[in-house]
């Protein structure tokens, strides 16, 4: 956070101001999504004066962005000798966040804000890029490791993954049940095994 991480010795009030808007602003994303984030709102809701916000964040949407990123956990992707198990593991992780209440909140909103807002633009090509990486990764392993098939393509088979887990929640507003999401890793395995 501009302004608020990187000094060398940090002041205790800067980190409980900065601890009280962070909580403030994933209620909000939790409760009503991003449209919520507004400096007057969180002013409103933290006791934080905007100048204050202002002082640390350019905008709202660097605000969001900051926050996004504290409230998305990292992709934490296993590289067991078990690569069907290392997916299963993986994909319910992810069905897991899309589902939240977080995610089911603001990823419609920030999607449709990305369309304008260079911040969040930004912030969403850096959330689809650090998500898929570890993925493309593990299986670009698997295929070198003779696990998929030579021609087998990583790229794909995540959106072959990921795509009908995000389909299920955003559009017909729908539970991935665990045996789905394994159905998925099995019939993705199927068409990329050697």
């Amino acid at each position: 956070m501009r302004g608020m991480t990187g000094q060398a010795t940090r002041d205790p009030r800067l980190e409980r101001t900065q601890a009280t808007v962070v909580a403030a602003v994933r209620r909000l994303l939790r409760s009503e999504g991003p449209e919520a984030v507004t400096f007057g709102r969180v002013s409103r809701e933290t006791g934080v004066s905007r100048t204050t916000l202002y002082r640390h964040w350019a905008g709202p949407s660097e605000l969001l962005a900051d926050v996004w990123a504290q409230v998305v956990p990292p992709n934490a992707v296993a590289h067991s000798p078990d690569l069907r198990a290392d997916l299963v593991e993986l994909f319910l992780g992810v069905r897991d966040v899309v589902e939240s209440a977080t995610m089911r909140r603001s990823l419609p909103a920030l999607l449709a804000a990305s369309q304008d807002d260079p911040v969040i633009a930004g912030l969403h090509a850096a959330f689809v890029r650090d998500r898929r990486q570890p993925i493309i990764d593990r299986l670009d392993a698997a295929r070198r490791s003779g696990d998929l098939a030579p021609d087998a393509d990583p790229d794909l088979l995540v959106d072959l993954l990921s795509g009908p887990i995000f389909y299920r929640q955003l559009l017909r507003h729908e539970h991935t049940p665990d045996e789905r999401v394994v159905a998925l890793v099995d019939a993705a395995l199927r068409l990329a095994r050697p």
